[in-house]
């Protein structure tokens, strides 16, 4: 019975050992912890293609390779041209509601309402518009892009 015990004690310490190896090689940070309300959120200008909207970076470093959490404040009436993303994207609807279609023409659009979520692989081009000011979550990684598309893509 010590032995059996020994044993799954050395078994579980060479297996936290691997992980935090593979942790450390894969380049994943350490998670901090992150706590933010509302009325902490600390909004900026929002990409230069959307005028009016506001940008606020929860957690990490959107300019950089890794995980981050962002949100996207877009006015009444905004309409986010056809673009497209380098890496994946990942949304979450917090408040409002969007219109999203897919590539460049505003044909068949999606409604999403709060609470919505949608992600699209890289380079998927799309365009989105809304009617009342509408909250987004992009929770992704880095390095953030926004390629805005003329014509077809």
């Amino acid at each position: 019975m010590k032995r059996t015990m020994m044993f799954l004690v050395m078994i579980f310490f060479s297996l936290a050992a691997v992980g935090v190896a593979a942790e450390k090689k894969g380049g994943v940070a350490a998670v901090r912890q992150v706590i933010t309300v509302p009325a902490d959120i600390q909004w900026q200008a929002g990409p230069p293609a959307i005028p009016g909207a506001q940008m606020a970076v929860l957690e990490g470093n959107m300019a950089k390779g890794g995980f981050f959490v962002a949100r996207l404040k877009l006015p009444a009436g905004a309409k986010i041209a056809p673009h497209y993303h380098d890496n994946v994207e990942r949304v979450t609807v917090i408040s409002g509601t969007v219109k999203l279609a897919m590539g460049v023409t505003q044909d068949n659009p999606t409604v999403l309402p709060a609470g919505s979520y949608f992600a699209l692989p890289p380079k998927k081009v799309h365009n989105g518009w809304v009617d009342e000011e509408t909250v987004l979550q992009i929770a992704t990684r880095g390095p953030w892009s926004l390629h805005v598309v003329k014509g077809g893509k």
